[in-house]
């Protein structure tokens, strides 16, 4: 198949490159999506409060070590793929001056504001809540500087992978305060509080990430054939199974686990936890799945 050829040909610099772009895509996401979370839920309580700041400022700079870290991957790949060609100053600057330079800054810049939320310790202000978001939205901008969504028509694209990546952003950086929220033990009201709220802003969040997904494969690929027979397309489908099972659970979690949940079944909380656990491996699998489609293959085949 098309996708095997792709990716078994492979080199090394290649494959740090796709890796290193999975970690910065999780890293984007859990720290923006955190700032979206916390505005969601502004009455958590105050452990899992804390849990959620730590998880976004260390998701930040995670993400900005890993965005710098790119940069010279860049320059080495161009280069041919080796340390001399990353440290070259000249390979570094073209990197710089070109689209890659500007989602870097851009990229960087956001994920330094999104911590602003974090710093507010006790309570959310408007200062706080307007710089995080500013944040947001430079991080959002810096995923459309470079990749497939760069083509005609720009607007379109560029306006629907950020609806994409806002609402995958919300849902990645619920999972792990959900899974610690429902194995605490106490509290228990609140808590089903939480997540009752929380399914019915993901049913939304859900309908947006799969209208604006569909519709920008849809136009990227140009159609039905090369889905099927490019390697783009190919990896492309398999993304979309592996979402299609983590909707599967989601589902399973709204209307099966979290109403075992309210209701006190004493195996539900054991249960919730396995499902969001599995749902991260999953959400794992597919930012690598979108590494390798932004690093080794394009719609046009």
């Amino acid at each position: 198949m098309a996708w095997w050829f792709s990716v078994n040909s492979l080199d090394v610099w290649t494959v740090a490159m796709i890796l290193v772009a999975a970690g910065v895509y999780l890293s984007a996401l859990v720290a923006t999506g955190a700032v979206l979370f916390r505005l969601a839920f502004p009455r958590l309580p105050d452990h899992d409060r804390r849990r959620v700041a730590r998880m976004g400022v260390f998701a930040a700079w995670a993400g900005v070590i890993l965005i710098l870290f790119q940069w010279p991957l860049e320059a080495g790949y161009l280069g041919g793929g080796n340390i001399s060609a990353a440290t070259n100053p000249m390979l570094l600057g073209i990197v710089f001056e070109g689209a890659s330079g500007g989602r870097l800054m851009l990229a960087v810049a956001g994920l330094l504001l999104v911590q602003a939320i974090q710093l507010n310790n006790l309570a959310l202000s408007k200062t706080a809540n307007s710089v995080s978001l500013v944040g947001v939205l430079l991080v959002m901008l810096a995923f459309v500087q470079v990749g497939h969504t760069v083509n005609t028509p720009r607007l379109v694209l560029a306006g629907l992978l950020i609806v994409h990546l806002m609402a995958a952003a919300f849902w990645v950086a619920s999972l792990w305060p959900l899974f610690h929220l429902v194995g605490r033990g106490h509290n228990q009201d609140n808590t089903a509080h939480i997540l009752t709220r929380f399914g019915k802003i993901a049913m939304g969040g859900v309908g947006l990430l799969v209208l604006a997904g569909v519709t920008l494969a849809t136009l990227l690929t140009g159609g039905l054939t090369p889905l099927l027979t490019t390697a783009y397309g190919q990896l492309l489908i398999g993304k979309v199974l592996i979402v299609a099972a983590l909707l599967l659970f989601a589902a399973a979690n709204k209307w099966r686990l979290v109403p075992a949940f309210e209701s006190g079944d004493a195996t539900a909380p054991g249960r919730l936890q396995r499902s969001i656990a599995l749902e991260m491996v999953l959400v794992a699998v597919i930012l690598l799945i979108t590494a390798v489609l932004t690093r080794v293959s394009s719609p046009n085949g």
